[in-house]
């Protein structure tokens, strides 16, 4: 995709900086070193405590989904940034949309984390929501252009049904007296747990649909692998969020419908592995290595995680168990992850990339992001201490920092 052309006019003026999407990616990588930063005392706490009973309804439960909507909210930020340097929106919508984009995911995931202290933060969470909403709708309305029109246009859909989830999870939870919804049941049941994964699927598919058509874009590559890829993300992320809402609030049965978004997304997944091998850099290889692996490991997960069709192996059998948590929040875990490495190739062909603290950060968080993996799975077997699943962290902190850091610009030479 090319920069809109327009853009040359604003350069180096205010509205440069949000018609380009550049203040998105700025607030996308400060929430995702704040959120890093925190996992390095989070984790720890929250793996401290192992008795299942303890953790419904308790303060490590609340900090873990405030925790994960500001990871989502950052993941976010990264991806409409990147939409906002392209030619599909009017130069007078990116601008409008990069600062209530960025305002909504400031005020939802700041509300979360003011829910610890103090009431007002659900109001905060639900107008954070909305405004996000309103915006998605918003783009909906408006004419898109581009060759990945029909991308963005699908993947608008999906968020629009991401965010309007949000917002009724939050009224669900933060105020019950005014939904009462006791055939819901507690956090803990299939219904909450189908509705938690709704939400998540509503923002990291999307953001894995336009992430695997920058790869095609860029790398020009075409065949049958490109279009099973487009065709799985696609399908999938249309599907996933779509049935997992529908499950939580109608019929239970409807979950056994799940393999056909869960089969889709790993089909782009693997179409996006076998692509980067052939046209992209180690490090964009890896990143998609990661999601797949990952992703498949979660079909196996989801053949038990919502009570059915198959039942939990021996051990994990309740959902708060120390076991089922830790493999829960790897396979969540690891995408995240993946992604970040995308993401962080994407920085390492910009301008003002490739200094010695670049290269080092890099190497830091793909230490980090193995430790903080191999740490999970061992505990999950194995009693450690809480400590040590905040090393993982603390070393993909420091690498998110170094990487930050601005080299100088690198020119390139004229051509003779």
């Amino acid at each position: 995709m090319n920069l809109p052309s327009e853009d040359a006019k604003l350069a180096g003026s205010l509205a440069a900086f949000f018609a380009t999407g550049r203040f998105n990616r700025v607030l996308g990588w400060v929430m995702l070193v704040v959120g890093f930063g925190a996992m390095i005392f989070v984790e720890p706490w929250i793996f401290s405590v192992r008795d299942p009973q303890e953790l419904l309804g308790s303060a490590q439960m609340q900090l873990r989904h405030a925790q994960g909507v500001l990871l989502a909210m950052a993941l976010l930020q990264l991806v409409v940034g990147y939409v906002l340097t392209t030619k599909a929106f009017s130069l007078e919508f990116r601008l409008q949309a990069s600062l209530c984009i960025g305002l909504g995911a400031m005020a939802y995931s700041g509300g979360y984390a003011l829910l610890f202290c103090f009431s007002f933060g659900g109001l905060l969470v639900l107008v954070g929501s909305l405004l996000n909403l309103g915006t998605f709708l918003c783009a909906l309305r408006v004419e898109i252009g581009g060759v990945a029109a029909i991308q963005v246009r699908l993947s608008l859909f999906v968020l629009c049904l991401g965010m309007f989830l949000d917002f009724v999870s939050g009224v669900m939870s933060l105020y019950p007296d005014l939904v009462q919804l006791e055939w819901f049941g507690t956090q803990d049941e299939v219904r909450w747990r189908m509705l938690r994964l709704a939400r998540v699927a509503g923002i990291a598919l999307p953001v894995l649909t336009l992430l695997f058509f920058d790869l095609v874009d860029r790398t020009g590559a075409q065949g049958r692998l490109v279009k099973w890829g487009h065709h799985g993300f696609l399908v999938g992320a249309l599907t996933m969020t779509l049935t997992l809402a529908l499950a939580s609030f109608t019929f239970l049965e409807i979950k056994y419908l799940l393999t056909i978004p869960s089969t889709a997304v790993c089909f782009g997944a693997v179409s996006a592995c076998l692509l980067a091998w052939r046209h992209a850099g180690r490090l964009e290889r890896l990143g998609w290595w990661m999601i797949a692996g990952s992703l498949l490991g979660g079909m196996l997960i989801g053949m038990y995680a919502f009570d059915g069709p198959f039942s939990a192996p021996p051990g994990v059998e309740n959902y708060q168990a120390m076991g089922r948590r830790l493999m829960r929040v790897g396979h969540a875990s690891a995408i995240v992850f993946g992604m970040l490495v995308l993401f962080l190739a994407q920085r390492t062909r910009g301008v003002h990339w490739g200094g010695l603290a670049n290269r080092l950060g890099v190497v830091c968080y793909l230490i980090g992001a193995a430790l903080a993996l191999s740490t999970m799975a061992v505990a999950a077997l194995l009693e450690l201490p809480a400590w040590l699943l905040g090393v993982g962290p603390a070393a993909m902190f420091a690498g998110l920092l170094l990487s930050a850091v601005k080299s100088p610009a690198i020119v390139p030479s004229a051509a003779t």
